[in-house]
Order: C-alpha cells, then sequence, then structure tokens
C-alpha cells in the first residue's frame, strides 16, 4: 500500500468517525426504551422461555435412574434408583433452567435497551 493510500485513509478515518459515532448514538437513544421496562420485559421472556423446571428433571432422572436400579439389583434398586435420580434429576434441572432464564434475560434485556426487536 503506497504511503497517499495510506495517508487518505488515515485523514478519512478521523474525518467520518465522529459521524458515524454521533449516528449510532442517535439511534440507540431514539430506540431504547427505559430500564424499568426493559427490565421487565426480559423478566416476562426470561421466565416464559426457560426450558423445562424441578419437575421434569425429577421426572425423568427418577425414571432413569428406576431403570439402572433395576439393571444393577432388580426391584430393590428400582426404588433406590428411581428416589436417587429424581433427587439428582431436580436438582440438576432446576440448576439449569436458571442459567437458562438468566442468559435469556440478559440478551432480551440488551436487545430492548438497544431498540432491536427479535421475536
Amino acid at each position: 500500500m503506497g504511503k497517499k493510500l495510506r495517508t487518505l485513509l488515515a485523514f478519512s478515518t478521523i474525518l467520518f468517525a465522529p459521524v458515524d459515532v454521533t449516528q449510532a448514538q442517535a439511534y440507540t437513544i431514539a430506540q431504547g426504551r427505559s430500564m424499568s421496562y426493559c427490565h421487565r420485559f426480559a423478566e416476562d421472556y426470561a421466565n416464559r422461555h426457560a426450558r423445562g423446571g424441578p419437575l421434569e428433571g425429577a421426572a425423568r432422572g427418577a425414571a432413569g435412574g428406576a431403570i439402572i436400579g433395576a439393571v444393577v439389583d432388580g426391584g430393590r434398586g428400582a426404588g433406590t434408583g428411581a428416589g436417587i435420580g429424581a433427587l439428582v434429576g431436580g436438582t440438576a434441572r432446576g440448576a439449569r433452567q436458571n442459567a437458562d432464564r438468566d442468559h435469556l434475560y440478559r440478551i432480551a434485556f440488551d436487545d430492548c435497551m438497544r431498540g432491536v426487536h427479535r421475536w
């Protein structure tokens, strides 16, 4: 790249960069919403779209635990496995749902503040 081209690129970057920043700020202010509105919107969105929950995890864990327990120790093992599976499955699924909800909340809140609509 020649010296003249580099000089021209540097000059144009310095000259036009403030215009782009100003337009971006104006767009954000015009399209953005209040924090309280976006908080309510994001909370509602996250609660509606977070997958599963502790009860679903407990049911799946109980079924899996009963199968494994029955294979290992017959009838007695099935009951024990179901109990352990329900406890582990419910705990794990509840934690996963909270992580999903937090992730969805952050995305929805950021999009709302920027005025972006994905939904």
